[in-house]
């Protein structure tokens, strides 16, 4: 086969085109790091909120490199395409283990539309099945398409510079969206997230100041089954008494998601929207999308991840408090 043949035009348009489509799906995610950082806390495999963005970033620019790679036709002797496989092989075991473990719905691969598991299976492995061609085409003996036989080191530096600045530039344009500050812990012992910057919180049940007092805080998203089957069981705390004042810190992926969640669920307790910042709702939740907090003067003394403790677990936790 020579560089005109058809199996090699065929592979050429093949590798261009998958050069497209990682990038078609890489640059929404760039463009709204924090949504796809909430795609990839569905997975449950990183629970810690900065490490989240971390992968979410670090996605990005093998995204966008390996794009542009594929579309300058860079192959570095077949290792383009055995990163590319690779990174294909590692998301479709992550996506088989969300959708067996945690019923995974959208696999997040492309920010566009929602693409389920099984869609995202059979995609992966046609992707893998084209790569095999390619490697095969271009690096067959009998193709005459070697890099040893050709003066082209100096296009491939220079194809290789240009893909690692691309996607260098894509993450840095995603990291600086980040509101980083969200992650500082000002309090002494370094391991609480400040509840004290919700101090001014004017809702239909009241005004609520997270800063002083005691209170129990749910943090929890809209769109989050787990969230919606505690709202009976948080429901129930507010016709305790002893109980603190409950209010909910609710994560919205799309305005008007907390007025759904209202509908599907009639909380009885009130709840404050925190909009689209995925960055604060992360840092405020561990590794389940809902948590309950005991705060007492912004700090939370004790937190229940997915679940809704008995009451009396509660008000024990209350007596060991020093209320000022």
């Amino acid at each position: 086969m020579k560089p005109n043949s058809k199996h090699y035009i065929i592979a050429r348009i093949l590798e261009f085109c998958i050069g497209v489509y990682f990038l078609v799906g890489a640059l929404p995610k760039g463009m709204d790091i924090d949504k796809f950082a909430v795609q990839i806390a569905a997975y449950k495999v990183i629970s810690a909120p900065n490490l989240l963005f971390y992968a979410a970033i670090f996605t990005l620019f093998v995204e966008v490199a390996l794009g542009i790679a594929l579309i300058l036709g860079l192959r570095l002797k077949g290792l383009t395409i055995l990163i590319m496989q690779a990174m294909i092989v590692v998301f479709s075991v992550l996506i088989l283990y969300a959708w067996w473990r945690y019923g995974l719905e959208d696999c997040g691969c492309f920010p566009f539309f929602k693409m389920s598991p099984q869609v995202s299976l059979i995609k992966n492995i046609f992707l893998i099945g084209l790569g095999v061609y390619i490697v095969w085409v271009f690096h067959n003996k009998e193709n005459g398409i070697k890099s040893g036989q050709y003066k082209v080191w100096t296009y491939g530096i220079a194809k290789f510079v240009v893909a690692v600045l691309l996607g260098t530039a894509a993450a840095a344009y995603a990291y600086q969206d980040i509101d980083w500050k969200v992650f500082d812990t000002p309090n002494s012992d370094g391991t609480q997230i400040s509840f004290k910057q919700f101090d001014d919180l004017y809702l239909p049940e009241g005004y609520f100041n997270l800063g002083e007092g005691v209170y129990l805080v749910a943090i929890m998203s809209m769109t989050c089954d787990e969230c919606m089957a505690n709202v009976p069981r948080l429901n129930d705390l507010m016709l305790v008494p002893e109980l603190p004042p409950l209010v909910a810190l609710c994560y919205e992926d799309h305005p008007g998601d907390m007025e759904l969640f209202r509908g599907y669920t009639e909380p009885a307790f009130p709840m404050h929207s925190l909009g689209d910042q995925a960055v604060l709702y992360y840092s405020l939740i561990g590794k389940d999308s809902f948590r309950l907090s005991l705060v007492n003067n912004g700090t939370a003394v004790k937190s229940w991840d997915g679940h809704v403790p008995e009451y009396t677990e509660i008000l024990q936790n209350m007596s060991d408090l020093t209320v000022p």
